[in-house]
């Protein structure tokens, strides 16, 4: 089992009474003192399409967006009304079991939460393969169609706001027949829901669902389709038509067929095609495998004498709940079941919910004994009812943690002597690969398993960063594939509406991977696709001229902010900073692989959009009421924004993409006057040891903003500062090692925002310790410009072991004696002569001068001693807040 000393007795402080705020003077230390009130973890497999969440207080949670609450279904096991959640533990940071500790009268309670792995068997492979490349929802039961038709084509797949849009796998240029399954649920009025229906190749066809179908009807649509542009996939798109009141766009199913088909509706919507059928995608039936998860409880008596008990599972949801004599279905479909006897089932309605109460027969617990059972959630395509007695129950709970204690997961290329930072680095590489699935052959790495349960190009850059860092470069290479697939003709990604931004992040995504994995010839055989958004980006630039004020002229057209900033017609800077990034970073790469003319034509115009931006930013530049002159990411303040959204105007509004500005992109000088206002001005907003009101939450906490405003201290030089940043960001972790997006202050009404747990964010964490004991600097590789002085006790290691840098594997360590008065560093030679010079920083752990160094030659194997002198713990840390 994984405990921290005393985490569980320290849990039960910080959970009902919270702890004293750090003073600036004390050791950096993780105690969780900032954790979110509320927080959900993951127990589902790696590239599970199942993301099983469990929350707090132990319950199971399923069916997200839970039509008017965040999840439609809440799974509880009760088995006292007395029962007090007193702790929560994970088995290990890479073991995602979840052990919920309750408290009752003599009592006390132990259940563990885990996911099985998806089961066959499969369905027979078809010919063809389709994905689905909008945001996976869906909604069970939402039709019930009449006239024989396949019960299959009651779900739906549900839009979000844009086309549901499928990409069918296909030989370049091949024609195919595609039907398409419609049947409405809901509506009952004419214009209510209007669709337009796209097959590449084929007419697009007008639908309204009522007056050319009925509710409840099922209706077929046939499209002779073809692979017009010859890029391997026939894209399938439902959206809305403008006339439609309602501009969700439904799908129940589509079928795929190779070869002459007799066009019967009746035949088709019955099934009777299924066998013969190339592809076959209903909505509500993603695979043919079960994916059940397990609630082990064990119920230990302390008392004198025996008691009974009569456990209850409460199994609330505002989907259809249907009681059985040993079960209970939900949604129609899912099973909740458990190993043992079931003495009652009570459903009632609440007013936004069903809820069913599963009472189970008496269990007497002689004193000092225990007693256990299990109860089992049965979901995935396949209903399986597995594990049905307690030794199968306690046997899938041996095979959970074999599995997950011997799963190939890129652990131990970061190795720290903080037992709560390193517990934090190895749940956050969990995390990461939980939230990723596989889609269209290829790996997605994706944010969350909720709202943002998709690709994000900004968040996927830095989540594949991080993973190619820790040395999976073949899974972050197809990851980036993936990533390019949303490329458009023009040569624009777009995946959110005018985030021009996106062009300038794949850009760099591509430059700093290819750099990485130090593969030339990947990023020649991407360069086309990179030439194209380049050109995208300079018809960006001359779209601006034609904007009706010059305010943004040779910049970027009006767009999308983010960042605690919306509309889609902002004049800002996050759109040019990321676009003057992308462009620094591909004329820097153009040179790298010997095509110096190109990297000439794009470096001029890099400084051409560059020397614009100086202009403007010098124009709206202002200053903060604490004096400091900074540049806000809004151009402009006007009147239409001011009466509901003035704290748009907040100066730490969005300064993530300014952050990024200084490092990744490197934009400013060290030096630069604008950069020293900016931070100065960010550093007005610090509580609780992190910048705040940087994104959604006005007044709160952008968990991850700690690692892009630490990222740019230490590119500054301020290693000793960007050090704590990472230990703000780890006391707003959960205490089962996880973050939240956003959340309020502690103490405060509680507030979130966004999804949890969160995966950019557990890339920042990765990301900002690596990089505080090893940063690239030109044609340099600096050590431990971070590092805290706290790693540096008697007996201590820190280690990277081949992590990913521009100059090849990077594999160093330092070993501090026993004694604590010296310490022995250790780095292996670079592979790439590109690396001049190794920069150690001796400055604020092994001298007191904090611009100490000792250089080493890159191509040479070096073991060196380094005296520790002893510094005052004045001397070693920055100001605090």
């Amino acid at each position: 089992m994984f405990r921290f000393p005393a985490l569980v007795l320290g849990f039960v402080a910080i959970f009902f009474t919270g702890a004293a705020q750090l003073r600036s003077d004390e050791p950096l230390v993780v105690d969780f003192a900032y954790q979110p009130p509320l927080w959900r973890t993951a127990i589902c497999p790696p590239d599970d399409p199942h993301k099983t969440l469990v929350d707090e207080q132990g319950r199971l949670l399923y069916h997200y967006p839970g039509r008017g609450r965040w999840f439609g279904t809440h799974v509880a096991v009760k088995v006292s009304d007395e029962a007090k959640t007193v702790g929560q533990e994970l088995v290990s940071p890479r073991v995602a079991i979840i052990r919920t500790h309750q408290e009752a009268p003599n009592l006390t309670i132990v259940q563990e939460a885990f996911a099985l792995r998806e089961q066959g068997p499969a369905e027979p492979p078809k010919k063809f393969t389709a994905e689905r490349k909008d945001r996976n929802r869906m909604e069970r039961n939402w039709a019930k169609p009449t006239g024989g038709v396949t019960p299959k084509l009651s779900t739906i797949a549900v839009g979000s706001g844009r086309p549901i849009l499928h990409q069918i796998r296909v030989t370049p240029g091949e024609a195919i027949t595609v039907a398409v399954g419609l049947c409405e649920g809901w509506h009952d009025r004419p214009g209510k829901r209007v669709l337009e229906l796209q097959a590449e190749g084929a007419p697009t066809r007008r639908v309204d669902m009522i007056a050319d179908l009925g509710k409840n009807v099922a209706g077929a649509f046939w499209f002779d389709a073809k692979d017009v542009d010859r890029d391997g996939f026939i894209t399938l798109s439902v959206g809305s038509s403008p006339e439609s009141d309602d501009k969700t766009p439904i799908l129940n199913g589509f079928w795929v067929f190779d070869g002459p088909i007799d066009r019967d509706d009746d035949a088709l919507l019955a099934g009777e095609y299924d066998e013969r059928a190339a592809l076959v995608h209903y909505a509500g039936d993603r695979d043919n495998l079960s994916r059940n998860d397990v609630a082990l409880v064990r119920v230990t008596n302390h008392g004198a004498t025996s008691q009974t008990i009569e456990p209850r599972i409460v199994v609330n949801s505002n989907r259809e709940i249907e009681p059985f004599d040993d079960h209970v279905r939900v949604d129609g479909h899912e099973l909740v079941t458990t190993t043992h006897p079931i003495a009652s089932i009570e459903k009632e309605t609440l007013k936004d919910a069903q809820q069913a109460t599963m009472t189970l027969a008496p269990l007497t617990i002689p004193a000092g004994e225990t007693v256990s059972f299990a109860v089992v959630y049965c979901g995935g395509g396949r209903i399986v009812r597995d594990p049905a007695n307690m030794v199968d129950a306690q046997q899938a709970r041996l095979d959970c943690q074999e599995f997950w204690e011997t799963v190939e997961l890129p652990y131990d290329r970061v190795n720290v002597p903080d037992e709560r930072i390193q517990a934090l680095i190895d749940s956050s590489i969990r995390n990461i690969w939980q939230a990723r699935e596989i889609k269209n052959g290829l790996p997605a790495f994706q944010v969350g398993a909720t709202c943002y349960r998709s690709l994000f190009i900004v968040d996927g850059a830095f989540i594949l960063e991080a993973a190619s860092m820790v040395g999976a470069g073949a899974d972050t290479r197809a990851g980036i594939e993936y990533m390019l697939s949303f490329q458009q003709e023009d040569g624009r990604f777009e995946l959110l509406p005018r985030y021009h931004k996106e062009n300038g992040i794949v850009l760099w995504t591509c430059v700093r991977h290819a750099m990485l994995t130090q593969d030339k010839e990947w990023l020649r055989s991407i360069w086309p696709k990179l030439e194209k958004t380049v050109g995208y980006i300079k018809h960006l630039r001359k779209l601006s001229l034609e904007d009706p004020t010059p305010m943004n002229d040779g910049l970027l057209p009006a767009g999308h902010p983010d960042g605690g900033i919306n509309w889609y017609d902002q004049y800002e800077y996050t759109n040019v900073y990321w676009n003057l990034l992308g462009l620094k970073a591909i004329a820097r790469a153009a040179h790298w692989i010997g095509k110096d003319q190109q990297a000439d034509e794009w470096q001029r115009e890099f400084d051409d959009f560059h020397a614009v931006f100086r202009k403007a930013a010098e124009r709206d530049m202002r200053h903060d009421i604490h004096g400091n002159r900074y540049l806000p990411i809004l151009m402009t303040i006007e009147d239409r924004v001011l009466p509901r959204n003035a704290d748009w105007y907040y100066p730490c509004k969005a300064q993530w993409a300014f952050c990024h500005g200084v490092y990744p992109g490197q934009l400013f000088d060290k030096d630069d006057p604008l950069v020293k206002g900016n931070l100065d001005m960010l550093a007005t907003y610090e509580k609780e040891g992190m910048v705040t009101t940087t994104g959604w939450l006005t007044h709160g906490i952008w968990n991850y903003f700690a690692s892009f405003y630490g990222h740019a201290l230490l590119w500054q030089g301020d290693g000793r500062a960007a050090a704590k940043q990472l230990y703000a960001f780890a006391n707003h972790a959960s205490p089962l090692l996880a973050w939240l997006e956003e959340q309020g202050y502690r103490g405060a009404p509680i507030s979130e925002n966004g999804d949890m747990p969160h995966n950019w964010a557990s890339a920042e964490f990765v990301r900002l310790a690596i990089h505080l004991l090893a940063l690239d600097r030109g044609n340099e590789m600096h050590l431990f410009e971070g590092l805290p002085v706290e790693w540096t006790r008697p007996g201590m290691t820190t280690r990277l072991d081949g992590i990913a840098t521009p100059f090849g594997p990077l594999s160093a360590e330092l070993r501090v004696s026993d004694d604590g008065k010296s310490a022995t560093l250790t780095v292996e030679p670079l592979s790439d002569a590109a690396c001049e010079r190794i920069v150690v920083h001796l400055g604020g752990w092994a001298s007191a001068d904090k611009e100490a160094t000792t250089v080493l030659n890159p191509r040479e194997r070096h073991q060196i001693t380094i005296p520790l002198v002893p510094l005052p713990v004045h001397e070693l840390r920055a100001d605090g807040p």
